[in-house]
């Protein structure tokens, strides 16, 4: 009844959001606009070409709002265009970007500049390390640790099987750890969630 109900409401949104309404775009944006941005800002160099990158984004979720059809959720459907636009924009600029680093910074910065440190550092670390993985493999993490998105939206918005969604993790946490060398503790590795700029373990390989 819930996922009904939801995804009622999503066609009612994407609607009022075809006709150009103003409350419509606010409230896409208080719902799925932090996710968005998170997602430009780990695909971005910069500050400022995450703002960039997120604006671009939202103009072409607006632009093609109207073919929004409810056959997955709006989160999934808007994620999808948000991957494509990044995957772009770091195909025209692949240098290796302040991704993670950006992530660090916005730590509670009551935790003192010893600890905003070493976030820096592992944080530098772990950007090397994803920037080694393949595509495939930096992608589904990008969407699975630091977006949040379960296995099946992983699924849902690269349009693969959850058993493969699961398959690229596992293979990438292998090569996560082998990169990392010190900073790996046992069997777990220190990566990002989507509260903390950096934290421990990989909740992923124990998801249902």
């Amino acid at each position: 009844m819930k996922d009904i109900f939801e995804k009622t409401r999503e066609r009612r949104l994407a609607k009022r959001m075809a006709q150009a309404e103003t409350r419509a775009f606010e409230e896409f944006v208080d719902k799925y606009g932090e996710s968005l941005h998170r997602l430009a800002r780990s695909n971005a160099r910069t500050i400022a070409d995450a703002e960039d990158l997120t604006q671009e984004i939202m103009i072409a979720i607006a632009r093609s709002i109207a073919t929004f059809r409810g056959d997955s959720s709006l989160k999934t459907w808007a994620t999808r265009i948000a991957l494509n636009h990044c995957i772009k924009h770091r195909e025209r600029r692949p240098e290796q970007g302040e991704s993670l680093q950006v992530i660090a910074e916005l730590h509670d910065s009551a935790d003192g500049p010893a600890t905003l440190a070493e976030h820096s550092e592992l944080c530098e670390h772990l950007d090397g390390a994803l920037g080694k993985l393949s595509n495939d493999h930096r992608v589904v993490v990008v969407l699975h640790e630091i977006q949040g998105l379960t296995y099946s939206e992983c699924a849902g918005v690269l349009g693969i099987p959850i058993g493969t969604v699961k398959s690229r993790l596992s293979n990438a946490f292998r090569g996560l750890r082998t990169s990392l060398g010190g900073y790996v503790l046992g069997e777990d590795v220190l990566v990002l969630d989507t509260q903390q700029a950096c934290a421990n373990p990989f909740s992923a390989e124990t998801e249902g």
